[in-house]
């Protein structure tokens, strides 16, 4: 998400909004990973097949995906053009940039 202070009112709607919709999705994801994991560990107590290691295991896939959410969401981020400046600058002359064929 751009991180630039919004000119307009639409802008900082649109950025709450967005907001808004990423929180609950990753509270959506955590919160199937805990059922997950719950669940596993229900069904592990009543059949007395607990298993340690699968839980470690459990909980160190749910870090990997985690962090692999956290990378991708970092990825995805609006990063400004080196050098952009916010200062208004005239327009060029209509034909005066050539772009590569």
């Amino acid at each position: 998400m751009p991180t630039r202070t919004p000119d307009t009112a639409g802008v900082l709607i649109a950025r709450i909004d967005l907001a808004a919709a990423r929180t609950a999705l990753q509270q959506a994801a955590m919160k199937s990973d805990m059922q997950r994991s719950s669940g596993n560990a229900g069904l592990s107590i009543i059949d007395d097949s607990w298993d340690r290691g699968r839980a470690r295991r459990d909980a160190w896939q749910a870090d990997e995906l985690e962090s692999q959410r956290r990378q991708a969401a970092a990825a995805r981020a609006f990063v400004e053009r080196p050098g952009a400046g916010t200062s208004l600058g005239p327009c060029p002359p209509l034909g005066s940039i050539s772009y590569p064929g």
